[in-house]
């Protein structure tokens, strides 16, 4: 921690050795150097190099060499960003810890996600994405001014390969793998005149599952076509069509164990917590992917008890994926003389239609339709000293369906008749070259953000009223065995309908109406058939809400070219999120959340460009952040919802190196060292009996007692952030051979090591993930003429089993599950270029 918090000093006093090596080592840039890559991360074409703004960037022949298929692979050529996956299809982000764990119709993500300039308001929706691309950018840490809302953690760009004019030609690529893997992609560029252009890809990436169970598998089909002409000399357009689809099973959770009461004293597992010992799973339930549908974790998963129902959960509903979306967008340059103009109108929907179980869940349930509108329009001119980009953005989106959480004990049935989000805003950035080597930079950004949300839940519990010993002589402690769980129904009549007439002696429970008998089993020897062991009840929170934001967010930075190829830059920027909505009784409404960001940074290359090594320090501080989790809603009622709770202040320092060593040999490294301290994190969360605590590894204290049962204040203040391991190092070499016969080799390793880490909401020690480090390797033969390859590919060749989240399930036992990253992969690709 000591080595964090004096980091930033240090790499300040670096600055001025690095400044000196510039000028005294100004020399011709030589060609057989290190390749440019030219980005579009501050809304212009610019060299890497010349962007005074920390990022990363990747070619399709980095992502191809290392796995990078969809979302989850990023963090690869991008140590600052952590990508979750969890229940379901989403995809959840993290930049340096900053981040929510839930993404769903209420709640937007952290990080703004942009497919070929247009932004994508649901992260489910990037199946397309990385079909046929040219390069991915990922910026690191707020960009409220050129993004504007919603990218409080950074932004990730994902630019396709474009039509050119004048030539045929194309490409075809597949790869044959372990796990059934069968990844086959084409495109092909077609002139269609001396002005007109089109190019079309295709892809299928499709494997049988990593887990024991079969679920983990990959299903994914995705389209585009694009048209590109040039209306005349001055303007040009480009349209494109997207349209892709998800299928599968998903990722299903390995049972590590569970908390229970320590009837017989504690333990000495060192996952215990306050209140609990951690009693962990056969080891062939809990081994990495084994997955939920096992016969051996069917068996541990209905020994266990579900509450407040306190009867024996039932099988888990089989999980599904069966997405589709569709896009379709248009690019128009104009050259106005005294500027340039770009115009990108967009629409997309999406068709989701998931059932998941993560981390217990009878059956989570997203049926939703999500349609967005989008316009951005940016002028970019030249006034004497300044560059201007002028620019106003509009976005509009729907989402409407269903939502269903069964529990067992518990099923929150959620209608969305309409959640709708309409934000507007203007933004503007200036560049004063105040001479060549010195540039003053000022952005701002209005927006003007309108969510509304229109919908209920219908919150089915049963609970158990009937108390009987834990063991002959012991205490009493809820016990209604034999009763049964709420079925898995996508509205309160379907739900009613699944339920036996005889679990319902008294009939059926109204809406909002009071509790009924549920069961057979009952309340005491003899008692009549309407006292029974548990009761059942339907409890409806309506709403309708509208919630209105301004905010003004902005940017300025200075930069120095302390020599042609020596950048030095400070800056400041602020970032915004949305607020939104939970349809849970008494937190109905969260509110924005912001962020601060501090930088100190550098971009050099070296030794006739072949050095490059860049550097940055930042500070961040992080205010009124939104965290998702289960908690207490207005009415006492167990729910899971979204809140303003916490503070951090996040600081550290990133440096990457590459350095071309000869004409074949290439060395890369990059070192992170992060501190994330959450400064003010706490929630209230109530239990059944003051006998009872909160499951959690954070300091917690009883605030008030009503009726018997406790509420806690739960305070993790002080804690490490999630997802911020405090070092992370990569490293990698790639090493070119050229043999007589014209045929030509490329070698590559790549290593990776991640400290500690913190993957779950409630910091207990089962959602600490350790240390890991791991290696990809690949090896590519070039033909004489590079118009085919063949490259033969290992990833995660140690096989090491990396926890990607870890979740409690309080509702059954207080089930302690974890969802993985991929194992061991290999496989051969073949390309052919013509």
């Amino acid at each position: 921690m000591k080595k964090v918090s004096l980091i930033i000093p240090l790499l300040g006093a670096s600055v001025f050795p690095i400044v000196s090596m510039a000028q005294s080592a100004e020399s011709p840039v030589d060609d057989s150097g290190i390749e440019l890559i030219t980005v579009t991360a501050q809304r212009s074409s610019e060299n890497i190099q010349d962007v005074a703004v920390p990022i990363d960037a990747a070619t399709a022949k980095d992502m191809a060499r290392l796995g990078i298929t969809n979302a989850n692979g990023l963090n690869k050529i991008s140590p600052a960003l952590t990508v979750v996956t969890g229940g379901g299809s989403s995809a959840v982000f993290f930049v340096r810890g900053v981040g929510n764990f839930a993404v769903n119709a209420y709640t937007d993500s952290a990080l703004a996600f942009n497919v070929d300039g247009v932004f994508i308001g649901r992260p489910t929706a990037t199946t397309a994405s990385f079909l046929d691309v040219e390069r991915v950018e990922v910026l690191k840490g707020p960009q409220g001014t050129l993004y504007g809302r919603n990218a409080t953690a950074g932004a990730i760009n994902v630019i396709p390969a474009k039509p050119e004019l004048g030539d045929t030609f194309g490409n075809v690529s597949v790869a044959l793998g372990n796990f059934g893997t069968v990844d086959a992609s084409a495109a092909i560029n077609l002139p269609l005149s001396s002005d007109w252009a089109a190019r079309i890809a295709v892809g299928k990436l499709k494997n049988d599952g990593y887990n024991d169970d079969g679920t983990g598998d990959t299903d994914d089909t995705a389209l585009r076509a694009q048209i590109y002409g040039e209306l005349s000399n001055n303007a040009n357009l480009r349209v494109s069509v997207d349209y892709s689809t998800t299928k599968g099973y998903g990722s299903t959770p390995s049972f590590l164990g569970n908390y229970g009461f320590p009837l017989s004293g504690p333990s000495d597992n060192p996952n215990n917590v306050p209140g609990y010992n951690f009693y962990p799973s056969p080891e062939n339930v809990s081994a990495a992917h084994t997955g939920a549908f096992t016969p051996a974790a069917i068996d541990y998963f209905t020994s266990l008890d579900s509450a407040p129902a306190f009867t024996k959960l039932t099988p888990l509903m089989e999980p599904h994926i069966d997405n589709k979306y569709m896009g379709i967008s248009a690019e128009l340059n104009v050259d106005l003389g005294f500027g340039e103009l770009v115009v990108i109108p967009a629409y997309r929907e999406n068709t989701i239609d998931v059932v998941f179980n993560n981390p217990g869940f009878q059956a989570g349930i997203n049926q939703e339709n999500h349609q967005q509108t989008s316009l951005e329009a940016r002028l970019s001119t030249t006034t004497g000293p300044v560059d201007w980009i002028f620019g106003a953005f509009y976005f509009d989106e729907t989402v409407d369906g269903i939502a269903v959480f069964n529990q067992y004990s518990l099923q929150s049935t959620q209608k969305i008749d309409d959640s709708s989000t309409e934000s507007k805003a203007l933004f503007a950035r200036a560049k004063y070259n105040i001479s060549d080597d010195l540039r003053l930079v000022g952005a701002l950004r209005y927006t003007d953000d309108k969510k509304s949300f229109d919908g209920r839940a219908d919150v089915f519990l049963s609970v158990c009223i009937r108390d009987l010993p834990a063991y002959p002589g012991g205490p009493e402690i809820p016990n209604c065995q034999g009763s049964p769980v709420i079925p898995v129904g996508t509205s309160v009549a379907d739900t009613l309908a699944q339920i036996n007439p005889a679990d319902l002696p008294a009939g059926a429970p109204g809406v909002g109406t009071g509790p009924v008998a549920f069961g057979q089993v009952p309340l005491f020897p003899g008692a009549p058939p309407f006292l029974t062991s548990n009761i059942l009840m339907i409890n409806p929170t309506v709403v309708d809400k509208v919630q209105a934001n301004e905010e003004l967010t902005y940017r300025v930075s200075v930069e120095y070219d302390v020599a042609p190829a020596n950048l030095l830059y400070v800056s400041y920027e602020t970032g915004y999120r949305s607020g939104g909505f939970s349809p849970t009784t008494g937190r109905e409404e969260f509110a924005p959340e912001y962020i601060k960001a501090y930088t100190l940074g550098t971009k050099n290359r070296f030794l006739r460009n072949h050095l490059q090594l860049n550097a940055e320090a930042f500070v961040w501080d992080y205010e009124d952040q939104q965290a998702s989790h289960f908690g207490l809603d207005g009415g006492g009622n167990s729910a899971f919802f979204t809140e303003n709770i916490g503070q951090s202040k996040i600081k550290g320092a990133e440096v990457d190196v590459l350095y071309k060593a000869t004409d074949t040999t290439k060395l890369k490294a990059n070192i992170q060292l992060l501190d994330n301290t959450i400064e003010q994190f706490s929630y209230l969360q109530a239990t059944a009996d003051e006998a009872v605590q909160v499951v959690t590894g954070c300091d917690t204290s009883v605030v008030s007692v009503t009726n018997g049962e406790p509420t806690y204040n739960v305070d993790c203040s002080g804690q490490e952030g999630r997802n911020s391991p405090k070092l992370t190092l990569n490293l990698g070499i790639e090493q070119d051979f050229e043999f007589e016969n014209g045929y030509s080799a490329v070698f590559t390793l790549d290593g990776r090591y991640r400290d500690e880490r913190w993957i779950g909401f409630d910091f207990t020690p089962p959602q600490r993930a350790q240390s890991v480090t791991t290696f990809d390797t690949a090896l590519q033969l070039y033909s004489p003429d590079a118009s085919w390859s063949v490259m033969a590919y290992i990833r995660n060749v140690t096989d090491e089993e990396i926890k990607s989240t870890t979740q409690i399930f309080g509702n059954g036992s207080n089930l302690v599950s974890a969802i993985y990253e991929s194992p061991r992969t290999f496989g051969v690709r073949f390309n052919y270029d013509f």
